[in-house]
């Protein structure tokens, strides 16, 4: 079973999931096997997965930083409010009831065990479960039959993270006050604190910290920094929600509706040069933009309503005269000219909407909720796209009907229409949430306004999943440099666990040679003909990079070297001319056809047996070089991929003259103390932080 932490904060929008994102890719890229979990979710973004099942979009991207497919596991509650006083409660993916907050406080407790079965599926098929807690775990009026912070820290016998928001103020008392208010039991599952969203010198808030401390008996895990970090926010206290101002270029205005859903359907928007994305929530703020964007809902009656009241209505009106206007959605449906609500799904009765497009929409009690493929029409790729295939998930009640003058622009591959638009394609609504991942499509309808406005597009766009890798990346980078990762590790594993990492990409950045520092080293002239042991090791990039120097140095001074890479695929930049050199015997690697951590238990152990009877083979060997290079033995070994008892067998027995070089993370004391250079690598900056990707023959 997996091991599992949790992440709790003093108030909602602290910065929980930003925390347990992090975490995520941290214990990813150190070569877990870890999934996000929420028990409770309250949002109106949310994410269908491959199974046609709906979770919060929160634990959507959290997977996305784990790097492993979305599940209904991984939230098996979502809240969805229709009103102030209720909301539609999916279980398990799926539509469970319409409930007011008391039938559903009265009844919550009923779906513990359907939120322990979600916890335990993902702990059977993990290292590490990150929950998320919900909203403040004070809220002592909600403690009874609570299953979504210290109710589910119980049931998973987590250690909890305490987030506390500097940035609006009382940071202190938030953190003070949510720890004592709670039962002594609850507050001994605090493993510490977190700051988040600093600003200015740290070393003048370190007294505060000691007293937080002293007061709470709890330690500070770390103090993150503010910085712009672009991953999908989970509800409406989004910030990006708050953008009014208009910025030259492309100027996108996005209809904040009261009950929006799945904004996040418009961030790629925000990627593209020259392009500035607000939300709108006056009459007067709309102005005339280039484009109007009237998003999901998930009450779309009642938002009607509130555009008419508004005066949204006749201004979103006004505008589509000369201004595009696309809706996705709950917002698609409001482009009609007629809303029925026969069964009371949504809100009852009819109405009329907008009048943009010549169609209706009848709510039903079925939802729709599926991912799917649709293309566009030939006859209607208004955008001139090579590539009409588009992607997308449906989340709605109710079905839209043409009637008569729409045109049909997406067919999908069910074989239903999804998307209609007017003839001239100025105005045109999908079902379709995320359509706008598809890059083609975004940059063809932006790049058309651009032209009419005689701009010139820039070029060289960076795709969506590009910079999503190196948004969580950044990210990683964040937690990792400012939290205490070796204190969590031991949390999670006792004081005797260290921080393992998947390096199975091997080190990067080039290190200038320094022997007085941290890092670097390298073979002294060996007058006494004694050979040594080097370990390069550390969480920064550059140890393969300079174990691959130590290889040409050794070489370049006549010495016979044997290399040997494990977990890699013979491609690396280095290898080219390495392996031509006449003084370097190189080992071919053993074909690897996945990740480790996608590779069964299996799998796993016949990797681990072909990497034993590969040391066999190298030990065989050793006696007839001067060295021997074992690159990212460390952590094959750290994995349990590699023998440490046979490894340390052979260095207390090797040739007195071999020189053994091993790199990677995490090594054991055993095999420190066998060692007669031990250099750790850590990074201080790296230009990938200013998404600067990888460079061949520079970090590849």
């Amino acid at each position: 079973m997996a091991k599992a932490i949790m992440v709790q904060g003093t108030m909602s929008n602290s910065g929980k999931s930003f925390v347990t994102a992090g975490l995520c890719r941290v214990f990813r890229q150190d070569g877990y096997r870890v999934a996000p979990f929420k028990s409770q979710n309250m949002a109106l973004n949310s994410y269908i997965t491959r199974e046609g099942l709906e979770i919060g979009r929160a634990q959507a991207m959290q997977a996305e930083a784990a790097m492993v497919e979305p599940t209904h596991w991984m939230n098996p509650i979502l809240l969805k409010p229709t009103s102030s006083m209720g909301s539609q409660v999916i279980v398990n993916g799926e539509v469970y009831d319409n409930l007011s907050a008391q039938e559903y406080y009265k009844m919550k407790d009923s779906l513990a065990p359907a939120v322990m079965e979600a916890f335990n599926h993902l702990a059977a098929e993990n290292d590490i479960v990150v929950i998320e807690g919900a909203g403040s775990p004070a809220e002592i009026n909600l403690a009874e039959n609570d299953i979504v912070n210290m109710g589910m820290a119980k049931m998973a016998d987590a250690p909890v993270i305490l987030v506390a928001d500097i940035d609006r103020g009382g940071v202190f008392a938030s953190a003070y006050g949510t720890i004592k208010l709670l039962p002594q039991e609850d507050q001994d599952r605090f493993c510490g604190i977190v700051i988040n969203k600093f600003r200015g010198d740290v070393e003048i808030l370190k007294p505060g910290l000691k007293m937080l401390e002293d007061l709470t008996d709890k330690p500070v895990l770390g103090v993150l920094p503010m910085e712009k970090i672009d991953v999908d926010d989970e509800d409406s206290l989004s910030d990006r929600l708050n953008r009014k101002t208009r910025q030259e270029g492309i100027d996108i205005a996005v209809i904040r509706l009261p009950h929006i859903s799945n904004f996040t359907d418009f961030s790629v928007f925000e990627l593209i040069k020259g392009v500035s994305l607000r939300y709108v929530t006056d009459k007067r703020e709309l102005e005339d933009p280039d484009l109007i964007i009237l998003p999901g809902t998930k009450n779309t009656m009642a938002d009607m309503e509130w555009l008419i009241e508004s005066g949204l209505e006749s201004a979103i009106k006004r505008c589509a005269r000369n201004t595009r206007v696309i809706g996705i959605c709950g917002g698609f449906q409001l482009m009609g000219k007629e809303l029925h609500d026969p069964d009371g799904v949504e809100h009852g009765g009819d109405m009329r909407g907008l009048g943009l497009l010549d169609i209706s929409t009848i709510f039903k009690g079925d939802k729709t909720r599926t991912r799917i493929h649709g293309t566009i029409e030939e006859e209607h790729n208004i955008y001139h796209l090579d590539k009409r295939v588009v992607e997308g998930y449906e989340i709605h009640m109710g079905v839209t009907e043409n009637l008569g003058t729409a045109l049909p622009m997406i067919l999908l591959e069910d074989g239903r229409t999804d998307a209609y638009m007017t003839p001239d394609g100025r105005i045109w609504g999908s079902y379709l949430h995320g359509i706008f991942d598809n890059e083609e499509l975004a940059f063809g309808l932006v790049h058309q306004i651009m032209e009419e406005k005689g701009i010139d597009p820039e070029e060289d766009e960076l795709s969506i999943a590009e910079y999503k890798e190196i948004q969580y990346d950044k990210l990683a980078d964040l937690v990792r440099n400012n939290m205490d990762m070796d204190r969590i590790y031991r949390i999670l594993f006792g004081d005797s666990a260290e921080a393992s990492s998947a390096e199975e990409t091997g080190g990067n950045e080039e290190d200038e040679e320094d022997e007085n520092r941290i890092g670097c080293g390298g073979i002294k002239d060996d007058t006494s003909g004694i050979g040594l042991v080097h370990l390069y090791c550390g969480d920064g990039k550059g140890k393969t990079s300079c174990t691959m120097g130590l290889t040409v140095r050794a070489c370049g001074s006549g010495k016979k070297v044997l290399l040997y890479q494990f977990l890699k695929d013979n491609k690396s930049s280095e290898r080219k001319i390495i392996d031509k050199l006449q003084g370097i015997r190189v080992i071919p690697t053993l074909p690897m056809k996945k990740w480790t951590f996608s590779m069964t238990p299996e799998e796993l152990e016949e990797l681990h047996r072909q990497n034993d009877a590969m040391l066999d083979q190298l030990i065989a060997l050793a006696p007839d070089y001067d060295m021997l290079v074992m690159d990212e033995s460390l952590y094959a070994i750290d994995r349990g991929l590699l023998s440490e008892e046979k490894v340390i067998d052979f260095l207390e027995h090797k040739p007195v003259s071999l020189e053994v070089v091993m790199s990677g993370r995490n090594p054991s004391q055993r095999l420190i103390d066998h060692a007669d250079y031990v250099s750790e690598i850590c990074k201080r900056k790296h230009p990938f932080d200013r998404g600067i990707s990888a460079r061949k023959g520079i970090e590849k």
